[in-house]
């Protein structure tokens, strides 16, 4: 029974590796070739893995995109909270939207999405199958983790309220700029945020 478990768990954790393999072959061959021009194939040789193995894992490529954004979206939240870190609740804002904004403008696989459409724009904000929503609420909540962490008092509903505004703005920002904050200057991001954004948490 021991030795049915162990090879049970190394087969597992093989799988694993494998699917961490095939997710970041994916993310370099979509930035490099773009979403529809982007190679199963290729991201199976980067992988080193064969065809069949990535279609067993991903069975289409919107799938796998969309397992790519999971994978994105996970390194924007952790990356965040780890520069926000000591900061109290409103520079934490401040600092988070800015960082926010500023990952999506610069994250060349995100602008080969965009760039793609309106389907693979889709995926990128979770609208494909309700995900919408999910989205929303997993971003929302941790906002409130991180603003709580930073020292937020404020009442859970009004807190809840205030980070999906500010979520759900970042959210239209990416998805047409605006004409009053200047998304492509740094200085203006953070003068909005302090602005309007901050005030909003105590």
């Amino acid at each position: 029974m021991t030795q049915v478990t162990y090879r049970g768990t190394r087969r597992s954790d093989a799988q694993e590796q494998q699917t961490h393999a095939i997710i970041r072959a994916a993310v370099d061959e979509f930035t490099r070739a773009g979403i529809r021009q982007a190679s199963m194939e290729s991201i199976a040789a980067d992988a080193g893995v064969s065809r069949s193995t990535v279609y067993r894992r991903f069975p289409s490529k919107d799938e796998l995109l969309a397992q790519v954004v999971r994978h994105l979206q996970m390194r924007f939240v952790t990356e965040i909270g780890q520069r926000v870190a000591g900061l109290d609740p409103r520079a934490t804002v401040v600092e988070a939207f800015s960082l926010a904004v500023t990952g999506v403008r610069q994250n060349r696989l995100i602008t080969q999405i965009l760039a793609d459409g309106a389907e693979s724009t889709g995926i990128l904000l979770g609208q494909q199958g309700g995900g919408l929503t999910e989205l929303v609420d997993t971003f929302s909540g941790g906002i409130v983790t991180t603003l709580r962490a930073a020292g937020a008092c404020m009442p859970d509903d009004e807190i809840k309220q205030a980070a999906e505004i500010q979520f759900r703005l970042v959210v239209s920002l990416l998805m047409s700029e605006s004409t009053t904050v200047d998304v492509h200057d740094d200085a203006s991001v953070r003068a909005f945020a302090e602005k309007f954004l901050a005030p909003m948490i105590w």
